[in-house]
């Protein structure tokens, strides 16, 4: 197949204006995501009542702060930051069939929510606190970036791999370009992910490439302009990520496949020996 020929998927999803409530971003059965559903929940004021169901649910608080309960704990003050560029994030872990309310203390409240179906996890109610993220410093030069990764290899979740990427001015991440799409283990798993994009000063914006190998049964070369509030959906192939010069890039992501193997993915043969030179 030709790159004329190749087909077009549709990736990105444009910002829409912040609602009360939980909006739903994209979700399963979409965009071909199989595990995985992303949505916002802002709430200036009260309380929100929820149930996690047949999912584990992570609760990225970007701002404000809120209290939390469940059947039998309950976590006081959670949330530090006035945005997503002001540190690490608090984020909370909840297994399936996890019934929780959230109390606004200091509102707004703005948490990003993602969610992995599975019958069971091995780990329970978890606060994992600005101090408790791996924080990592990955690349050099003009491709490094801060990587802060709130659930890995640190809490034994059923599915879920999350974290947050800022990527200086001008800089790059998940460069050399790496993928995570075949049954290769250990070094590599299926793994669909989410990317939600937030950019400083908020007029900024990045791009996304994501691509396969040209002899992909399937090929895919796709390649997203990405705001302020956009999100983008990753199957699978190679997806490589830059900031416009004047702007720093944050965006959140989210992990999910069959088997949970954290760091296991491949990079770019034709790219990787940017990590020699």
């Amino acid at each position: 197949m030709s790159r004329q020929e190749e087909r077009t998927y549709d990736l990105l999803i444009k910002a829409s204006a912040p609602r009360e409530g939980y909006t739903k971003i994209v979700g399963r059965g979409e965009k071909g995501l199989k595990h995985l559903e992303f949505g916002r929940l802002i709430l200036p004021s009260g309380e929100w009542n929820d149930t996690t169901g047949d999912c584990e649910v992570v609760l990225d608080i970007y701002s404000g702060i809120a209290s939390l309960e469940t059947l039998n704990r309950r976590f006081d003050r959670l949330g530090e930051r006035k945005n997503v560029f002001d540190g690490s994030a608090t984020v909370i872990y909840l297994p399936p069939g996890t019934e929780y309310r959230l109390e606004v203390v200091e509102g707004p409240v703005e948490i990003a929510v993602f969610s992995a179906t599975t019958a069971s996890s091995q780990a329970g109610v978890t606060v994992i606190r600005p101090e408790d993220n791996i924080v990592t410093h990955p690349g050099k030069e003009n491709w490094q970036r801060h990587v802060y990764t709130a659930i890995g290899n640190n809490l034994r979740a059923a599915k879920m791999i999350f974290g947050e990427t800022v990527n200086p001015s001008g800089n790059w991440s998940s460069y050399p370009p790496h993928k995570h799409d075949a049954f290769i283990p250990p070094n590599e798993v299926p793994l669909e992910e989410i990317y939600y994009f937030q950019l400083n000063p908020d007029q900024g914006f990045g791009v996304i490439r994501i691509y396969t190998e040209p002899t992909d049964p399937a090929p895919m070369d796709e390649i997203y302009v990405v705001e302020d509030g956009d999100t983008v959906v990753i199957p699978r192939g190679y997806h490589p990520v830059a900031a416009a010069p004047g702007y720093t890039l944050h965006y959140t992501w989210a992990m999910a496949g069959d088997v949970r193997q954290p760091g296991a993915l491949s990079d770019d043969p034709r790219h990787k020996w940017v990590k020699e030179a």
